[in-house]
């Protein structure tokens, strides 16, 4: 699960892991709060784990999908940043936790002070803008849904003939909690995807219509 750092040697990913803690955490459990500090950097090992943030009318916006392999509160990295997110396991989870310090100093063998007043001052703005673009309030209901079946697609789906196949066994009451919405109102805009046939059903499972779903959404292929 260490594809995240496909750079890294042999030798320096087998002095990391002795560093790495593993749990196990619940689905709908909080990881970390927006704002604040955050003392650890995680990896996720397995599940799935959603980042995520209150607009200014209160409403819950999805801003990622963690998959298996990648890290995430990031901001630890930087010097003395709050959390800009709200973490929770979307499913059941494994995750490995590390300090940013033991991380930093044991893969690239620098001070920590350093590396990370170097990535404030550099990373900081796109920071900004990530959190300004997580914020726009011209999506509506229907248009998180289909970003957040878009990026489930991106993530965690297998291509088929008809579009792409999740992965993740996924009810209403999941759809309605990754998107911040009632499940009366997520099951209303899903028969309209239906209708659209931008969402097909196989039995049980969802298929999605990536290109059908981007012009709802409103973005561009690759930044579902």
């Amino acid at each position: 699960r260490l594809k995240a750092l496909p750079w890294a040697s042999d030798r320096q990913l087998e002095q990391l892991l002795p560093h790495l803690t593993l749990q196990r955490v619940e689905r709908q459990n909080t990881l970390f709060a927006e704002g604040e500090q955050g003392q650890f950097l995680y990896l996720l090992i397995a599940g799935a784990a959603k980042l995520s943030l209150r607009s200014a009318e209160g409403e819950e916006v999805l801003v990622s999908l963690i998959a298996p392999g990648e890290f995430f509160g990031i901001t630890c990295l930087l010097s003395e940043a709050p959390r800009g997110f709200h973490c929770e396991a979307f499913s059941d989870c494994w995750i490995a936790a590390i300090q940013p310090d033991t991380f930093v100093t044991t893969l690239l063998g620098v001070p920590f002070a350093e590396f990370s007043g170097f990535m404030s001052s550099t990373v900081s703005r796109w920071a900004a803008l990530l959190d300004r673009y997580s914020r726009f309030q011209g999506f509506g209901l229907q248009q998180r849904l289909a970003f957040a079946l878009l990026e489930l697609a991106q993530k965690f789906g297998v291509q088929d003939d008809r579009g792409t196949i999740l992965v993740l066994q996924l009810t209403h009451d999941d759809l309605a909690n990754l998107v911040g919405a009632s499940r009366q109102k997520v099951t209303e805009h899903i028969k309209e995807l239906e209708r659209q046939e931008a969402l097909l059903r196989d039995g049980r499972r969802l298929i999605v219509v990536p290109e059908r779903l981007q012009a709802i959404a409103g973005i561009a292929v690759n930044s579902a």
